[in-house]
């Protein structure tokens, strides 16, 4: 047994990876990257969601109060119940079709490895 280092077939290099060991390098180099691609696709789909209704405290409550204006409570609830909805299908929809996306194309990415 070669214990030096040199000639034979001793330990590989730092850094390289043998034939055998591709593979399994290949799907763990895809699984972080999918990760990665996931996180920030949450991300993304969380700051839409942070920008499009986060500021509906605010707006809300610059609203006439409601014993001043009776019709004004039923706007927010108008708003609150109904037209936020839509919005969250949409982001939420956006978001599955992406994230089922790049899992789709990192298992692609795996099966070609």
């Amino acid at each position: 047994m070669n214990h030096g280092g040199h000639g034979g077939q001793g330990h590989a290099r730092p850094g390289t990876v043998r034939a055998d060991e591709e593979g399994p390098a290949v799907a763990s180099l895809a699984l972080r990257a999918l990760i990665r691609r996931q996180l920030r696709l949450g991300l993304l789909a969380f700051g839409l969601l942070v920008v499009l209704l986060g500021p509906l405290p605010l707006v809300l409550t610059a609203r006439p109060d409601t014993g001043v204006r009776p019709g004004s409570a039923l706007i927010v609830w108008a708003v609150l119940g109904v037209a936020v909805y839509p919005a969250l299908v949409v982001i939420g929809r956006w978001y599955v079709v992406r994230a089922e996306r790049n899992e789709r194309d990192t298992a692609d990415l795996a099966e070609r490895a």
